[in-house]
């Protein structure tokens, strides 16, 4: 037994040496295999088609597919600049200081959107009114395009109101109208206005935008345009896609237009398109495509600009050119194809006469209106009964003893659902055929002869001489 207990004991050790073996050997292929296995992980990790390297590769797609997109819509830009002939690359040599002397044969030129921001500025601080004086517009400019700046990006315009990249200020927070916007009863015009001579020079502003909120006390006024206010001559300015948002809340007039809020000087040879919105509580306001409110002359111009007004006040007035033409104000040779439409909200004031005035080329005149033509809609919405509404397709008269002649209108072109609605016919109703007769192009040029002519641009209809 106990020879037999050794042979059991040898062939126990036996066995595990055998045991070990196996282990070692089976411990060494797996090592082997791991380390065969590694060396394919990093080849599929770094080789030339590991996915570290597709990773990268992918990546650097990505990112040319976008440097290309950019490309693109870069190309795409300086197409659509080709196309209209109308917006380069500005070459000013000194952004903000307008090359000039000011005089009529060396007038002010402002060349980069920094010029504009700045010559602005010294209207609105009262450095500069410019009155006597000469100022140019020498290029087209375009604020959403990188074009129209020296440098887009710059950041040192804090102290004429925009804080951070000019260009992103510009498109979101808007551009701070050329003259004083907000100012009291009994300040001085020519100390808020612009009071020298504008000439655009049939250059264009592209996608300008005016954007205000105002909370003002009930002895405040807000004038809200391109220029704010106007004591001297604009001419040959043309703003297309732009856009003027303004609300105000309290104070007494509100006076908004694209080109100028309100207007006692002269403006002739313009025109403007985009829209108006506007919004405001308490008082009165004035709203036109050109011109909030007219003491001067307009002539020559139109609007293609649509007007979108809100309010709870007691006079709203709103016409294609002027929202109101005063006793000093000429409106003539002039036309309108923007659309209007009004909206009361809100509780109106018991000891407010409320009305809207609302006409295709000034919602309310007192002075003169001669030789014109409207065709966009006058929308009226107003549900509230003790809101009075008047409505004209030429220009409403309250109470007063305003001239219209040789003033015309598109048949249909108002339509109100409003109650306690009036609808006068200051102008003489055409139909659209009627409007592109030779008939009636003699008749808007029977005072002028060429001041008008037919144009297919106009779908037909006829246009100004200089368009």
């Amino acid at each position: 037994m106990k020879k037999n207990r050794k042979l059991t004991k040898k062939g126990e050790k036996n066995m595990l040496k055998r045991n070990k073996g196996i282990t070692l050997i089976a411990l060494v292929i797996t090592i082997i295999i791991l380390l065969i296995l590694a060396s394919v992980s990093i080849a599929m990790l770094t080789g030339n088609n590991g996915i570290l390297t597709q990773a990268q590769k992918a990546k650097n797609e990505t990112e040319d597919a976008r440097i290309e997109e950019e490309n693109i819509l870069d190309n795409y830009e300086n197409y659509i600049n080709d196309v209209t002939g109308d917006v380069s690359q500005v070459n000013d040599t000194n952004p903000g200081v307008l090359e000039g002397s000011g005089t009529e044969q060396a007038p002010f030129i402002i060349n980069s959107i920094e010029d504009l921001v700045v010559f602005a500025d010294n209207v609105t601080k009262g450095i500069n009114n410019y009155e006597g004086q000469y100022v140019e517009l020498g290029i087209s400019l375009d604020f959403n395009s990188d074009k129209s700046y020296v440098n887009p990006n710059r950041e040192d315009y804090a102290n004429y109101g925009y804080n951070g990249k000019l260009k992103k200020v510009l498109n979101t927070s808007g551009f701070i109208p050329i003259g004083k916007s907000e100012y009291i009863i009994g300040d001085e015009m020519n100390e808020v206005s612009f009071n020298g001579n504008f000439d655009g020079k049939k250059y264009k502003i592209y996608n300008l935008k005016i954007i205000q909120e105002k909370n003002v006390d009930e002895n405040t006024y807000i004038a809200s345009g391109m220029f704010s206010g106007n004591l001297g001559s604009i001419e040959n300015v043309y703003i297309e896609n732009g856009m003027n948002s303004t609300t105000m809340n309290g104070g007494k007039y509100l006076n908004t237009g694209l080109l100028v809020g309100e207007n006692s000087g002269k403006i002739s040879n313009c025109y403007v398109n985009g829209e108006i919105n506007t919004e405001k509580t308490d008082w009165a306001c004035n709203i036109g495509g050109l011109v909030g409110s007219n003491k001067g002359t307009i002539k020559q111009c139109y609007n293609s600009a649509s007007m979108n007004a809100k309010y709870s006040c007691m006079e709203n007035r709103i016409g294609g050119i002027a929202g109101v033409n005063e006793e000093t104000g000429i409106i003539e040779n002039v036309y309108n194809t923007g659309n209007i439409s009004a909206e009361v909200f809100g509780e109106q004031k018991p000891d407010y006469p409320d009305r809207g005035m609302l006409g295709g080329i000034a919602g309310r005149n007192i002075g003169k209106i001669n030789t014109a033509y409207a065709m966009g809609l006058i929308n009226n919405f107003i549900s509230n009964s003790n809101v009075e509404t008047l409505i004209d397709g030429v220009s409403v008269h309250y109470n007063e003893s305003g001239e219209i002649n040789n003033c015309y209108y598109l048949k249909d072109i108002i339509n109100s659902s409003g109650i306690n609605t009036t609808i006068s016919e200051n102008g003489e109703v055409r139909t659209s055929e009627q409007m592109k007769s030779q008939e009636f192009l003699d008749l808007l040029n029977q005072n002028n002869s060429g001041m008008w002519k037919f144009s297919n641009g106009n779908n037909q209809y006829p246009v100004l001489y200089w368009q």
